[in-house]
């Protein structure tokens, strides 16, 4: 999954992708490499990076899931939404990112949602000129499912069948486990009679809870078909409290 219009073709290892530090950027980077994270914000654990190395990370600030996308410098600001840690032996971190917003590139495309990072070159105490990219999916909870759903596409990534018995009001079905095209998602969203016409329609993917893995490979589909104003609701159906509903009674 490609993130970044300035990044290689294919990933170097573990979807990470290499790519080129843009000046703008560049200017905001600290001016050290001492140590923070973002006080409050969801941790994640990434790996596949340099062993026992100092690194900057940073993403897009958060905004609105539902209002209009903004530009590159805009969306990124100064860097706020960003720390600087240390990976372990094994090239592992935990870091503390709010959900990145996605965001209109300098060459006025739209890409998925992803992280940057830039490691610290010791020997000449400065930052890397190289950056790194990799792609990511935002995990939502209850909360934002309730406030958000009115006014964003619900769907529901588990088989028909479940679907039928259970799901929340308003969802419709596009199953992990079965083929649908881009012209199926389209004619979903007529149904629904969506206000956004274009393909940053705000999306909430979910499945039955957090073992489940249905949300993600739909949201992997999405991306892959234009679709990046996705976010996931990670712990499902099982862990939903509002308004239901049932399409036909399962034996």
């Amino acid at each position: 999954m490609k993130a970044c219009y300035s990044c290689d073709k294919k990933p170097i290892k573990d979807s990470i992708y290499k790519a080129h530090t843009e000046k703008i950027i560049f200017n905001k980077l600290p001016k050290d490499n001492k140590h923070y994270h973002k006080v409050g914000a969801p941790s994640k654990v990434i790996s596949g990076l340099k062993p026992d190395t100092c690194f900057f990370y940073f993403g897009t600030n958060e905004r609105l899931f539902t209002s209009p996308l903004k530009k590159f410098e805009d969306a990124y600001g100064n860097l706020k939404n960003s720390g600087c840690t240390r990976t372990d032996s094994k090239g592992n971190a935990k870091i503390f990112l709010n959900c990145p917003q996605i965001y209109i590139a300098l060459n006025g495309k739209v890409y998925n949602r992803h992280l940057h990072f830039i490691y610290w070159d010791e020997k000449n105490k400065m930052w890397s000129k190289t950056l790194f990219t990799q792609p990511l999916i935002c995990h939502v909870d209850k909360e934002f499912v309730e406030k958000h759903r009115k006014k964003a596409l619900v769907i529901d990534a588990l088989p028909e069948e479940m679907y039928d018995k259970k799901h929340i009001k308003g969802a419709i079905n596009l199953p992990a486990s079965k083929r649908w095209t881009e012209n199926d998602l389209k004619k979903l969203i007529e149904m629904k009679k969506m206000t956004v016409k274009n393909k940053q329609i705000p999306i909430i993917v979910y499945c039955y809870n957090k073992k489940c893995n249905a949300s993600e490979k739909v949201i992997h589909r999405l991306n892959k078909m234009g679709y990046y104003n996705v976010v996931d609701f990670e712990d499902g159906i099982t862990s939903w409290k509002g308004d239901i509903e049932s399409t036909k009674e399962i034996k």
